[in-house]
């Protein structure tokens, strides 16, 4: 079933436009299932396994320990790849069907106060006076101002970026764009890093390539290191720290929506409840009977 699952991959990436990053980890999923089929189940063919077989290596992986986004990613590879399989008729009905996601435990996100990242944003000290170190303060002050995620800080281009209309096309999940409004001074900054070519990447590292992940999460947590409140140190932490501020400060929760490219208004509400907990300790705080 190799040729299948490669087959299942090239489907993910032209035709649903899935980023590698997602179609990597499908494709492991698969593989890992596949051992556990033959492992376990004796069982050398995907389209072979049925469903007792897909819940008991859930079962297997969560009394291993592990997370619950994991599991529900894995299930959701598992839908996905049987769903192809029955779209292009190798299959007639999917082991799948039915199978449901499991309930994850609610966590509040974690953010930077206002007063912190000011703190942060505003020490020249903190920031080196070179290249580098005039990217790295425009990766943090693009993260906490956009609320963009990672990889779609990593490819923004030269031409993604409008000095006119002072706003950046993000290229985000599935291959849906958005426009997200920025300030004169930052769009003024971003265009000092422009090259020649319109269709360069903004944000290089210090050899001139292209920025990876694992070098933005770097710059990040070199700079939110030690901040109090906070055990999340990566681009993500300015992601919720951005939205939290724009819902402190009375922004509609469907325009906050729009900015952060969700789906749905579910993935968005999860920051009334933030903004709720900080109103709540003020109250603890200020309130004599409370």
């Amino acid at each position: 079933m190799e040729d299948g699952a490669a087959r299942f991959g090239e489907y993910l990436t032209y035709e649903r436009r899935y980023s590698p990053h997602t179609v990597k980890a499908y494709l492991t999923d698969l593989g890992e299932f596949q051992e556990y089929l033959e492992s376990q189940c004796g069982v050398h063919d995907l389209m072979e396994a049925d469903t007792k077989a897909i819940r008991s290596w859930i079962s297997s992986l969560r009394q291993a320990g592990q997370s619950t986004v994991t599991l529900n990613r894995k299930i959701s590879t598992l839908r996905g790849f049987y769903k192809w399989l029955l779209k292009t008729g190798q299959m007639d009905r999917s082991p799948a069907q039915g199978l449901r996601n499991l309930k994850k435990p609610r966590h509040l996100p974690e953010f930077v106060a206002e007063e912190q990242m000011n703190e942060i944003l505003d020490n020249d000290d903190l920031f080196a006076g070179d290249k580098d170190g005039i990217r790295n303060r425009l990766i943090i002050e693009l993260f906490y101002d956009t609320g963009i995620r990672e990889t779609e800080l990593i490819n923004i281009r030269c031409c993604d970026v409008d000095e006119i209309m002072l706003c950046i096309t993000v290229h985000g999940k599935g291959g849906k764009t958005r426009k997200v409004p920025i300030t004169k001074d930052l769009c003024s900054r971003l265009a000092e890093l422009k090259t020649g070519d319109k269709e360069n990447f903004i944000f290089l590292t210090g050899k001139g390539n292209k920025m990876y992940p694992k070098l933005v999460y770097r710059i990040v947590h070199k700079y939110l290191e030690g901040t109090q409140g906070i055990t999340r140190t990566g681009p993500h932490t300015l992601r919720h720290s951005f939205a939290t501020s724009m819902l402190n400060n009375g922004a509609p929760l469907n325009a906050i929506k729009e900015l952060l490219g969700h789906a749905n208004l579910s993935a968005t509400q999860i920051y009334t409840h933030t903004s709720y907990e900080k109103l709540k300790g003020t109250y603890n705080k200020a309130h004599p009977r409370a």
